[in-house]
């Protein structure tokens, strides 16, 4: 069983903790290059990185989970745990890969949208992509036989959120 789905801390952590590490970096560059002894001058920025941090992840998670609350999926040889409950692959209509750009940066999000036979959606986060660009659960799911006929790529949505399905809460 392989878990498909990043957890919200991998996410975030690798879209704004490179920031954070790059700006701790000059930082710290700084204080030696300029022989600085007061160590305040490393507090600071390190003190506003991480409210900086706590706060860009909280407000994305806030709206993440407002608008399209993501599923928690396991894969296994024969089916997909979605949200603890089993899917076999002849429940399972489609799998899409899209990526969507948000309002409130440039960069893309990417998601899997995965479509039941009874028309139920659910969405799960990426992973990260490899140094290659490839993603990881793309690959898995193509290497599996029953899912890799239903996966698929979408084209990018500029819509934002309201690009995904509404769904009432289950």
């Amino acid at each position: 069983m392989k878990k498909l789905n990043p957890s919200y801390f991998e996410f975030f952590f690798f879209r704004y903790g490179i920031i954070v590490v790059f700006i701790q970096i000059v930082s710290i560059s700084l204080h030696i290059y300029l022989k600085e002894e007061d160590l305040v001058y490393l507090a600071i920025p390190a003190i506003l990185c991480v409210l900086f941090l706590l706060f860009i992840c909280s407000s994305e998670y806030r709206m993440l989970r407002k608008n399209l609350p993501p599923a928690n999926v396991f894969l296994t040889d024969n089916s997909l745990i979605i949200n603890e409950v089993s899917y076999s692959s002849e429940q399972i209509e489609k799998i899409s890969y899209m990526s969507v750009r948000n309002t409130l940066n440039k960069f893309p999000d990417y998601f899997y949208e995965i479509k039941t036979i009874d028309g139920v959606y659910f969405y799960f986060l990426d992973k990260r992509m490899n140094w290659k660009g490839e993603s990881p659960t793309m690959k898995l799911l193509n290497a599996n036989p029953l899912f890799s006929l239903k996966t698929k790529e979408k084209e990018q949505s500029s819509k934002g959120f309201s690009a995904f399905h509404k769904q009432d809460k289950l």
